[in-house]
């Protein structure tokens, strides 16, 4: 984020949400999902601070900013329940 922040949203944001959704298929274990709410909260968190960095004043105030995270469709990350059937004929 810190290398893109000065970048305009929609070349980057997409990408953001295609990390976050492949680190959710990657790790999304159901016993994991705290740690994995963890991380979002904490990507979220810096994604404010390097965006209010683009100027000399705030650039977004926390409903500005989920309504833009609402907009580029970063959801939080859910785990569902994995099913695995195994036939050992």
């Amino acid at each position: 984020m810190k290398a893109r922040y000065s970048l305009k949203l929609k070349s980057w944001l997409p990408q953001l949400r295609r990390k976050l959704i492949g680190f959710r298929n990657y790790f999304g274990l159901p016993d994991n999902s705290r740690s994995l709410s963890t991380i979002y909260d904490y990507v979220l968190h810096s994604l404010y601070k390097w965006l209010n960095r683009r100027s000399g004043r705030r650039s977004y105030n926390w409903s500005n900013f989920k309504k833009m995270i609402g907009y580029f469709n970063i959801e939080s990350i859910k785990v569902s329940k994995r099913n695995i059937f195994v036939d050992w004929y």
